[in-house]
């Protein structure tokens, strides 16, 4: 019973690419969850761009070959939509991230520091500076900026990728509209001189 529900699977993920973008999506979302709680920004400045750069490019680099491994047989006659499956599931990804925010802040963090949840929010850690305590709320105001850039990153990016699915879809619709078009005009040009009528029948007397 497992192999045949495995079987299947797999033969639904090769056939429909947006049937394994959703698995996909949801597998990422569940990942992002998992990290959120367990992000600590190392408060280095030397490692805290590195170790956000790692978040934002293994998962997505993940994510991409494994797409490219289950769309591998269609690459022959559908190489463009096999592309922007691929595409897909590690832009999703880096929106994630963005929109979450810390990511983006620990790798703009330039100062030495702690591992602190903040006092707004408590899902939210900052890293709250060894030294310099005066300027802990200055650093803070900073932290949420970087952040705040980090969310308006990702609004923008989710804008620019909705485009192309206009104008996609668009073009879609147009071709859809363009091939019943002829269809009609084929049926109404029909002379209809040229269509058997059955002969009239003979009254018997």
């Amino acid at each position: 019973m497992t192999k045949q529900w495995v079987a299947t699977l797999k033969k639904e993920l090769k056939k429909s690419p947006f049937y394994s973008n959703a698995i996909i999506g949801f597998i990422m979302v569940g990942l992002e969850k998992l990290m959120e709680m367990d992000f600590a920004c190392p408060c280095d400045p030397k490692m805290n761009l590195l170790f956000s750069v790692a978040y934002f490019v293994i998962p997505a680099l993940f994510s991409s070959a494994l797409m490219f491994y289950i769309q591998s047989s269609q690459c022959n006659t559908k190489r463009l939509l096999s592309i922007g499956t691929c595409i897909t599931p590690a832009a999703v990804w880096i929106m994630l991230l963005f929109f979450d925010g810390q990511y983006f802040a620990c790798a703009k963090t330039s100062w030495e520091g702690l591992t602190v949840h903040t006092d707004i929010s408590a899902s939210t850690t900052w890293c709250q500076p060894f030294i310099n305590h005066d300027n802990i709320t200055e650093k803070q105001i900073k932290f949420f900026r970087f952040r705040n850039t980090s969310q308006i990153v990702a609004l923008v990016m989710l804008g620019l990728s909705s485009l192309p699915l206009f104008v996609f879809g668009c073009k879609r619709c147009h071709q859809q509209a363009g091939t019943e078009e002829p269809e009609a005009e084929q049926v109404e040009m029909v002379d209809p001189s040229q269509r058997s009528t059955p002969p009239p029948e003979r009254s018997s007397l």
